[in-house]
């Protein structure tokens, strides 16, 4: 079990990618990906613009890094954390990557299409998934906002 002290270090480090992303002009996701022990095996940060990949995400950047660095295609037993919760693409294939915890900070942002909530693709999950969100909400929702109020949104 993790601390809660060492939840929200790795929870700044996913905001660390995503001032990364936001800097390299994407939209300011990023993700982290542990161990069961806490130890950080891959970090990724949204590419959307800069790659020209409507599907370049935080979390997705970080599953495909992952994967190729692991060589395999599931993390069982690892943990996913985040700045923003999961969109229901990222949910899903951090679903089909066998991640079943999952921590993030500010809540889903009301203009995502389709608008389907973490929980809710979690609850259609044929194993339990553990979310654990708002872990330090307001600085990863500031975060965000002060890096839209930049530029548009882009889901």
């Amino acid at each position: 079990m993790l601390n809660q002290a060492r939840i929200e270090d790795l929870i700044r480090l996913a905001q660390a990618e995503a001032a990364k992303a936001a800097a390299e002009g994407n939209p300011p996701f990023g993700a982290v990906l542990t161990d069961a022990g806490g130890n950080v095996v891959a970090t990724g940060h949204n590419t959307q613009i800069t790659d020209t990949d409507p599907t370049a995400h935080g979390e997705i950047t970080l599953l495909r890094a992952a994967a190729k660095q692991l060589g395999t295609l599931t993390f069982p037993g690892y943990r996913l954390f985040s700045n923003a919760e999961p969109c229901s693409m990222c949910m899903s294939a951090i679903i089909k990557a066998g991640i079943r915890d999952v921590y993030y900070g500010a809540p889903h942002e009301s203009h995502l299409n389709p608008y389907l909530p973490a929980a809710e693709v979690a609850a259609r999950s044929k194993e339990p998934v553990n979310l654990h969100p708002g872990i330090l909400a307001e600085d990863c929702a500031r975060q965000i906002a002060e890096a839209r109020a930049a530029r548009p949104p882009v889901d």
